[in-house]
């Protein structure tokens, strides 16, 4: 019997020791955001989105949407959340209780009100 409580004993401490061990592990909350660089606007047109809200790897609201290109290539941008384009989005998303098979009412809406401006690869 002491030679199995002696057992348990030892291994309650290592529990212990790795439970303060991962205890004192830095936490960065941006680390696992997927923008990085953001756009305001673009005059290409949005085949998709995604939003990603805030959640323990990321702080903040992420606008992800897909463009073709004029070379019928696809490339995603992250929009700046401050942007009106972003916020239209975030208010339409949520008018459509986040309900992917509703996405097209939101992106006809933002195709008809597109605003030229440059655009560029934000993935690095």
């Amino acid at each position: 019997m002491a030679f199995s409580l002696k057992h348990l004993i030892l291994l309650l401490v290592a529990a212990v020791a790795v439970c303060i061990k991962l205890n004192d592990a830095q936490y960065i909350p941006s680390a696992r955001c997927l923008c990085h660089n953001t756009v305001r606007r673009t005059s290409e047109i949005i085949t998709d989105f995604q939003i990603i809200q805030r959640g323990p790897s990321c702080d903040t609201i992420q606008v992800i949407v897909t463009i073709e290109n004029s070379n019928n290539s696809t490339v995603e941008l992250c929009l700046n959340t401050e942007g009106l384009l972003a916020k239209a989005f975030i208010k339409c998303w949520n008018r459509i209780k986040k309900d992917d098979s509703q996405k097209v009412t939101c992106l006809n809406k933002s195709n008809m009100r597109r605003a030229p401006a440059r655009v560029t690869d934000i993935h690095a």
